[in-house]
């Protein structure tokens, strides 16, 4: 009886490590970081945080991590159980597999194929305090405007957005760009104010959204107008293709960063006059090349007012010549 006992455990512990095994390298629940989640945090969203402020005004209170969230690159296991999960085949070399991409209401990790940036689009958002003091001065001296990067992929090798949720069985579709916005967080539905993002009231999200995202939200509700201007990259023809492919990996490479210090319990803080929209744009480019030996610490004007973006992106070269529709022209909206 005894021996018959030994080898039952010994069968049933076996049939546990297989099955622990097996499910090893299945995409597990996110698990909240403290004891008790914050709003919007949801387990079925394997990127999915839960963060408290760790120091400033608000330290101890929940951020607004929901919609308003880092991109995360993904690893070659979860490249590989999302592709599994959209039945695509298995991640080739070159692609690039982005986490926590915002379209219209939910998150989906996105596939990138190899070589597949035809265009990098850097965009300006013109908007006005609503203070009218402010406007005043604002279309005089431009002070207020929003600024991100657009990957505009070729045709045949779209981005391919599968929902990031678990228990989300809803089917892949394709789309033909993906934009990199560094935005500051803050409660949902408070204003954002300028002195606050200087004094820790906001976290840091580099964003990854899709296009119709930035029409939606900025052009449809807001009636933003949104200019743009094509980067040239300056190497050689037979390189363009994978410095335009190395500029999203550095946007995606920088959001995951900010990504991995909250999954540590680290608040990512925006700072109005150093770490912002502006200043994050710009540096995309910078981490691939040190063009004509400019850095942010070196240059006689920083970047970080909308004034002196477009001279900061001529300084480096990276500006091609002739204008270019904005994105409301491009798609049919008022510029407004």
């Amino acid at each position: 009886m005894q021996l018959f006992t030994k080898w039952f455990l010994i069968f049933t512990f076996s049939l546990i490590g297989l099955a622990e095994h097996a499910g090893s390298g299945a995409l597990r629940q996110s698990r909240p970081q403290g004891p008790k989640p914050c709003p919007g945090y949801d387990v079925n969203d394997p990127f999915s945080l839960n963060v408290r402020y760790a120091r400033g005004p608000r330290a101890g209170q929940c951020m607004n991590l929901f919609d308003y969230r880092p991109a995360h690159l993904l690893t070659q296991e979860e490249a590989q159980q999302y592709a599994a999960k959209a039945e695509l085949p298995p991640p080739e070399p070159g692609e690039i597999w982005i986490g926590n991409v915002w379209h219209r209401g939910k998150f989906y990790v996105v596939r990138v194929p190899a070589l597949a940036v035809d265009d990098v689009l850097f965009q300006i958002e013109r908007f006005d305090p609503n203070i009218p003091i402010l406007d005043f001065i604002n279309k005089r001296r431009w002070f207020a405007a929003h600024a991100q990067v657009r990957f505009k992929l070729k045709k045949g090798k779209e981005a391919t957005y599968i929902p990031q949720k678990l228990d989300d069985g809803s089917p892949a579709f394709e789309l033909s760009n993906v934009v990199i916005s560094s935005e500051a967080v803050r409660p949902k539905g408070e204003s954002f104010g300028p002195l606050k993002g200087n004094n820790e009231h906001y976290g840091l999200a580099k964003r990854a959204v899709s296009l119709e995202e930035v029409i939606d939200v900025s052009v449809k509700k807001l009636k933003h107008q949104i200019a743009q201007y094509p980067i040239q990259t300056q190497v050689p023809k037979e390189q363009v293709d994978q410095v335009r492919q190395n500029y999203l990996l550095s946007a995606i490479t920088r959001a995951d960063r900010d990504w991995q210090a909250y999954r540590q319990g680290k608040t990512v803080f925006y700072d109005t006059q150093d770490r912002n929209c502006l200043s994050d744009a710009v540096d995309i480019f910078d981490e691939v090349t040190d063009y004509r030996g400019i850095s942010r610490g070196q240059e006689r004007v920083p970047e970080t007012r909308p004034r002196e973006l477009l001279p900061a992106l001529s300084q480096r070269g990276l500006l091609t010549p002739g204008k270019y529709p904005t994105l409301n022209r491009e798609y049919g909206y008022p510029n407004y």
